[in-house]
């Protein structure tokens, strides 16, 4: 048996001299950011674009990390968003590779702010006594923190005025007076009574009005690795089975969607207990259940989230952000994605990142940076 190892060509030139030097200046400990318009992208940004990199600015991605969900994770993501739209940032790259999570409501915070619909469901949770609570974009739209609606040509506001159209008696002189979702009832009574949006029902229709909301989102792309956990998942799922993201590059992530209450002990210790746990909107575990990996189907259900293009980061991520190879291949999705839209009516609806609006299985994993092997067969001799 003869083996063929071929590689899957990238746009990405890595630096000869530390001249070249590319790294994130900008942000803090929790997000990191900047303009990816150096030398060592101007191929790959040309490539997108018929007008040469360096005389358009129509072209230039910005670069998003976020290292975990705290606190502050939101404020930062806002104030990253801001500068590099000053500076003209048409497309995103999110990295959250090695992000453990963190706040779940910071990241559903995060999400809630890059999704058009106040209706579309960012996660479920499961309890231990069988509740089963469906989380919305609405839940997190009409929260004082709420930043906006990010990373789209239409107004911030959009989203929250569409909410006070559709339920003027939720906001009150006092403040908004929202309830939350009840555990026991059935999806469909979720559905008709509070108007959530299950993906892949098809409730968005093909209208002239759809097409223009999603042409005037921004592409993203998201980073993830087995080193993306807990709320960072379910972050990563919320904007994926959406349709929110173009695609998702990197490797499985690590699989953990639990929730755990932490009990002090006498002696000073501590009782870790799981109380529930998180599944994505497209009814996927986040956690591996069981020893189950594959279904009738032959489709994977074990936990984490599976990546669109595989790229691996075992050996850790580049400080320089132009020697990264997976930010290449994002690059190289973004690219994919604007020949598809540009040539496709159908495709400025659909997004890659997910099929029938994340329902269905993900696309087929496409090999990124990391060799592809080829096996060549030869007939046995007697």
């Amino acid at each position: 048996m003869d083996v063929a190892v071929g590689y899957r060509k990238s746009h990405v030139r890595l630096p000869t001299t530390s001249l070249e030097r590319f790294q994130t200046a900008n942000g803090d400990s929790v997000v990191h950011y900047d303009l990816l318009t150096d030398s060592i992208f101007s191929d790959e940004l040309s490539a997108v674009s018929s007008v040469p990199f360096a005389s358009t600015s129509s072209q230039k991605v910005g670069y998003i990390r976020l290292t975990r969900f705290s606190r502050a994770a939101t404020a930062g993501f806002l104030h990253a968003i801001e500068s590099l739209e000053q500076q003209g940032a048409q497309s995103y790259i999110i990295d959250i590779r090695n992000n453990y999570g963190g706040v779940i409501q910071e990241a559903l915070l995060t999400a809630a702010s890059l999704l058009r619909d106040p209706h579309c469901v960012l996660c479920y949770t499961m309890n231990a006594r069988g509740g089963f609570t469906p989380h919305d974009a609405e839940e997190y739209i009409v929260d004082s923190r709420y930043p906006g609606y990010l990373l789209s040509d239409e107004a911030k506001t959009v989203t929250l005025d569409q909410v006070r159209r559709e339920s003027p008696e939720m906001f009150e002189a006092d403040g908004i007076a929202w309830t939350p979702p009840s555990s026991f009832a059935s999806l469909h009574e979720q559905v008709v009574k509070r108007g959530i949006h299950l993906v892949g029902n098809k409730h968005r229709s093909d209208t002239a009005e759809l097409r223009q909301q999603l042409q005037a989102q921004k592409k993203i792309v998201l980073l993830i690795n087995e080193g993306t956990a807990s709320s960072a998942e379910v972050f990563a799922s919320s904007l994926h089975d959406n349709g929110r993201t173009v695609s998702m590059v990197g490797t499985k992530t690590f699989g953990k969607g639990l929730i755990q209450h932490t009990f002090p002990m006498p002696d000073g210790g501590g009782l870790r207990l799981t109380v529930a746990e998180y599944l994505t909107p497209a009814l996927h575990h986040v956690t591996n259940v069981g020893a189950a990996r594959y279904d009738r189907s032959g489709t994977w259900v074990g936990g984490g989230i599976r990546p669109d293009v595989y790229c691996e980061s075992k050996h850790g991520i580049p400080r320089d952000v132009g020697a990264d190879l997976c930010v290449g291949a994002a690059m190289d999705a973004l690219k994919e994605a604007a020949q598809k839209e540009g040539t496709s009516k159908e495709n400025a609806i659909a997004r890659i990142g997910g099929s029938n609006d994340g329902s269905g299985t993900r696309q087929s994993i496409k090999a990124g940076v990391v060799p592809v092997c080829i096996y060549l067969l030869r007939p046995a001799l007697f």
